[in-house]
């Protein structure tokens, strides 16, 4: 299996047709699944361009309910929900992931939500199949890698610095991806400031997979169309298998 290329879209972005012509473009650019955010109004784990993107799609009206819309309609590749824990829990966990199921969702990231505190919201994933993907950043101790890697069912998402997304990569990429590597079989996708083909390809050198957010969403904020977003996408794809 060849290293897989995860793009982040915002539901509801730039609006909510719009945002299934950003889907498509995903997919037809090479992405093997794509991440859906779900909107929120504190996304604190987010930089200022998801948190942007967020922002306009809450002000466009889009909620819950539209997320599963597009994850219905849209079946090209697997969708991946990523989504902050507070409109998950308003929804209802068991409902949440039942409607996961029903709409193809194939899995979820919480990133506000520890995987120590876990274990209610991971039950009702668990009753619907639809398996939670945990963050590891570069400071998570050997111990509570082991604890992700137990309570694991798809890849581990390793954020590759120690700040938000769109901050630019830097730091040791490798040398985390091989301590982790040492303490799990899961595959492992990095994200959080992937920005360029190259970047790409370093993380891919080392990695089983690539994350791809706030660069893609800066092509939309700056006017570009879904072509050019499906360009931008295609690029990553040829330089994460070259």
């Amino acid at each position: 299996m060849g290293k897989q290329l995860i793009p982040f879209v915002t539901a509801g972005y730039p609006s909510k047709n719009r945002c299934l012509d950003l889907l498509k473009a995903c997919a037809a650019g090479g992405a093997d699944r794509i991440e859906l955010g779900l909107p929120f109004s504190d996304p604190l784990a987010d930089g200022p361009v998801i948190q942007a993107t967020s922002h306009a799609a809450l002000e466009a009206g889009t909620t819950l309910a539209d997320a599963f819309a597009l994850a219905e309609t849209f079946r090209e590749r697997p969708l991946i929900f990523m989504g902050y824990y507070n409109p998950i829990l308003q929804y209802g966990l068991a409902r949440f992931f039942n409607r996961c199921l029903r709409a193809g969702v194939s899995g979820a990231i919480v990133p506000d939500l520890p995987p120590e505190e876990s274990a209610e919201a991971r039950a009702a994933a668990a009753m619907a199949k639809v398996p939670m993907v945990f963050l590891c950043a570069p400071t998570t101790t050997d111990a509570r890698v082991r604890l992700i890697d137990r309570l694991s069912r798809d890849f581990i998402y390793l954020v590759s610095i120690r700040g938000v997304t769109g901050a630019g990569l830097k730091g040791d990429v490798a040398g985390f991806v091989r301590r982790v590597r040492r303490l799990t079989k899961r595959p492992l996708c990095v994200g959080f400031g992937i920005a360029t083909p190259a970047d790409a390809a370093a993380v891919a050198r080392v990695a089983d997979g690539v994350i791809v957010g706030s660069a893609l969403l800066k092509i939309v904020q700056r006017g570009g169309s879904a072509r050019d977003v499906e360009a931008f996408v295609r690029s990553l794809r040829r330089a994460i298998d070259r």
